[in-house]
């Protein structure tokens, strides 16, 4: 199986899956483009830490099979992660269900997707971004065929990345240490549908 003919399986299970919402009409996820490329930065710490703490979630694995088809992945996660507001700057993937902000959203959804398409683990990256009311956030990219899909703890659905009203600071670069910078360039504009999309 090619990695193009693996991509466009993921984008049509996230298509009919429960964890997108996201109808086979809709032509936005086409129309997405990929996110550009940053400059090498040095990730946040407490991801560093997380890293220590957890050197195999931080390493691309080497498996190139593929195991199983895509499940209802942000249905586990959404599970495993109660919303909650945390103090400090603590950063996990959840194993058992518990409170969580938006970086174990987004570690605990990367976690469970590397763990089924471990061949591709480099397609799923965290990302951060200030928030439409300048709130630092972070969130779950994956690269497509198609473009970049982000999915969000503060949305019920995974989306295009320009669709989030998102203005972008790094990236997760995969099994490497350091991540890539963004210049405040690609902040994309609140639409009617992100309006409507129900965000927490």
């Amino acid at each position: 199986m090619t990695m193009a003919t693996f991509l466009k399986l993921i984008f049509l299970a996230f298509s009919l899956s429960a964890c997108i919402g996201i109808s086979p009409n809709d032509s936005a996820l086409i129309e997405a483009g990929v996110m550009p490329k940053g400059q090498h930065v040095m990730p946040p710490r407490a991801f560093k830490e997380f890293c220590a703490r957890n050197p195999e979630e931080c390493a691309i694995p080497n498996t190139v099979s593929l195991k199983r088809a895509l499940e209802a992945t942000d249905y586990q996660v959404r599970g495993l992660v109660i919303p909650a507001e945390e103090e400090g700057d603590f950063w996990q993937a959840r194993q058992t269900t518990g409170p969580g902000d938006c970086e174990d959203y987004a570690l605990t959804f990367r976690q469970l997707l590397r763990r089924k398409f471990p061949a591709y683990s480099a397609a799923f990256r965290l990302a951060t971004a200030y928030t439409e009311d300048g709130q630092y956030h972070a969130v779950l990219s994956i690269e497509t065929n198609l473009g970049t899909v982000i999915c969000d703890i503060r949305y019920p659905s995974c989306a295009p990345w320009t669709s989030f009203p998102y203005s972008w600071r790094m990236r997760e670069v995969a099994g490497a240490d350091h991540w890539e910078y963004f210049h405040g360039a690609q902040t994309a504009t609140i639409t009617a549908a992100t309006e409507q999309s129900g965000r927490r």
